[in-house]
């Protein structure tokens, strides 16, 4: 009598976490073109005396609450690896590429669409390739694999959430530090000086800019807010997570896994009772 008391609590505890096993991480949200081209336009943080650089963006779908899971930013990398070869030490600064920390802030929307509460911020330890060596016929660019002269070399940094809860709408700002720039400049020159955030010219093809034209800017010495004109250029950026009311799973999948539960729980029951058996015998 006892274990079948315990079969509807076994089943309760087991179907409360059901929503669980049924969620999925999809896009929520991209400006990151696909497949990734060779480079893309880029905002210079050390050339535009940039701290943070980001925008107001709207998820996909029709949930007011979201959990975010990752999301990734496209950089374009000016700096070919002869730059800096005297400064090459095999670790911050290899024959490869270089690292650098990276930080990405996610804040509420404000009145007036204003940066509100900081949300999150995740700071990563990004490895950067070096854009490739100048080709002749491009003077001081290299010749893409796409037949065009480039000066920047694009790759991506994925930054993880952890599932963090938010509304459909966030306000978000990529920093790190120049020689000059940022919110605590390294005061030496570095491969970083040549670090851009790259920037998309299409519309996101998931979720949507409730402003088009306005990117989110912090001057250096300055805090984080609206400028204007920016039209068509946004940063190139990913983010992953589903909505909120995607984690319940429908009413047929829950009846066919509560059958299955019961079915779990009622197979443990006859093995202990053989045992039991037995143990009398």
């Amino acid at each position: 009598m006892k274990m079948f008391a315990r079969l509807p609590i076994l089943c309760g505890l087991l179907l409360a976490l059901t929503p669980l096993a049924f969620a999925g991480t999809i896009v929520v949200y991209n400006t990151i073109p696909g497949p990734l081209p060779v480079n893309l336009p880029s905002e210079g943080y050390e050339a535009n005396s940039i701290s943070e650089l980001g925008n107001l963006i709207q998820f996909a779908g029709s949930d007011s609450a979201y959990t975010l899971s990752s999301a990734t930013v496209a950089i374009s990398d000016w700096a070919p690896q002869s730059d800096w070869a005297s400064l090459i030490n095999g670790t911050t600064i290899t024959s490869t590429g270089f690292y650098i920390p990276l930080t990405l802030n996610l804040y509420t929307v404000g009145a007036n669409n204003s940066v509100g509460a900081l949300l999150e911020s995740v700071s990563v330890d990004a490895f950067i390739p070096w854009r490739p060596a100048a080709t002749s016929t491009c003077g001081s660019a290299y010749l893409g694999s796409d037949g065009i002269c480039h000066n920047g070399s694009l790759s991506t940094v994925t930054f993880d959430l952890g599932n963090l809860l938010t509304s459909d709408e966030i306000i978000y700002g990529l920093s790190f530090n120049t020689e000059h720039s940022g919110y605590d400049p390294a005061g030496v020159p570095g491969p970083y000086n040549s670090l851009n955030f790259a920037l998309s010219t299409t519309p996101p093809t998931v979720g949507s800019e409730p402003l088009p034209d306005t990117a989110y800017v912090t001057v250096d010495g300055g805090t984080l807010s609206q400028q204007t004109g920016w039209s068509p250029y946004s940063g190139a950026i990913e983010f992953s997570g589903q909505e909120q009311q995607s984690a319940v799973p429908e009413p047929s999948s829950l009846v066919l896994l509560g059958w299955g539960l019961i079915g779990l729980s009622i197979l443990i029951m006859q093995r202990r009772s053989l045992a039991s058996a037995r143990s009398w015998n």
